[in-house]
C-alpha cells in the first residue's frame, strides 16, 4: 500500500492547526466567560458591601442617639436630685441654726423644737442616702460633714444651754466653750460647707 507522506503530514498538521485554533477559541471563550462572571461577582460584592456599610452607619447613629438621650435624661434627673438635696441642705442649716440661736433658750419650747430639728435632720440623711447613685463619693462626703456639724452643733446646745446648777466652774466654762462653737459652726464652717457643695454642684451641672 502506498502511503503519501505528504498529504499525510498535511493532513496532520491542518488537524492540529485546527486543534489548535479550537483551544485558543475554547480558551478564549472561557476566559471571557470568567472574566464577566468575576465583573459580576465583583459588583455584587460592592452592592452588598454598600449595602452593609450603610446599616453600619445607621446603626452607629442610633447608638449615638440612644446614648445621647440616656445622657441627657441622667442629667437631667441629676439636676433634678441635685436642686432637691440643695433645697433641704439649706432647710437643714435653717432649722439647726434656729435652734441653735434661739429655741435652745426657750425652755417651754426647747424639747419639742428639738425633737422636729432632729426628725428633719434624719429626714434629710436618709433622703441624701437613697440618692448618693446620682452624686460622686466626694460630694456624698461633704453632705456628711455638713450634716454631722449641724446635728452636732444642736445636740450640744441642747445638753448644755439648760445646765442651771450651783456654780461650777468647769462646766461653765464647758458650756460657753460649747455654745461659742456651736455660733461660730453656724457662723463659719457650715455656710463653707454648702458654699463648697454649691460650687461642686455648679460643676456637676456645667453652670461653672
Amino acid at each position: 500500500m502506498h502511503i503519501d507522506w505528504q498529504q499525510l503530514l498535511n493532513t496532520v498538521f491542518s488537524g492540529a492547526m485546527i486543534l489548535a485554533v479550537v483551544s485558543y477559541l475554547l480558551k478564549t471563550v472561557l476566559n471571557h466567560g470568567l472574566n464577566r462572571d468575576m465583573e459580576s461577582f465583583k459588583a455584587r460584592l460592592q452592592a452588598s458591601a454598600d449595602v452593609e456599610i450603610e446599616k453600619l452607619k445607621s446603626n452607629l447613629q442610633m447608638v449615638g442617639v440612644e446614648h445621647q438621650v440616656r445622657f441627657s435624661n441622667l442629667h437631667l434627673k441629676r439636676a433634678e436630685m441635685i436642686a432637691e438635696i440643695y433645697g433641704q441642705m439649706v432647710d437643714a442649716e435653717q432649722i439647726g441654726k434656729q435652734f441653735v440661736y434661739q429655741d435652745s433658750y426657750i425652755e417651754s419650747k426647747r424639747q419639742e423644737a428639738y425633737f422636729e430639728t432632729g426628725k428633719k435632720l434624719i429626714d434629710f440623711y436618709f433622703f441624701v442616702e437613697k440618692r448618693r447613685i446620682y452624686l460622686p463619693d466626694h460630694i456624698c462626703a461633704l453632705l456628711t460633714t455638713f450634716l454631722d456639724t449641724v446635728r452636732r452643733s444642736v445636740i450640744r446646745m441642747n445638753i448644755y444651754v439648760p445646765v442651771d446648777q450651783p456654780y461650777n466652774p468647769q462646766l461653765l466654762e464647758e458650756k460657753v466653750k460649747t455654745i461659742k462653737a456651736a455660733y461660730e459652726a453656724f457662723d463659719e464652717s457650715i455656710p463653707a460647707a454648702r458654699k463648697a457643695l454649691e460650687t461642686e454642684f455648679r460643676a456637676m451641672l456645667g453652670v461653672e
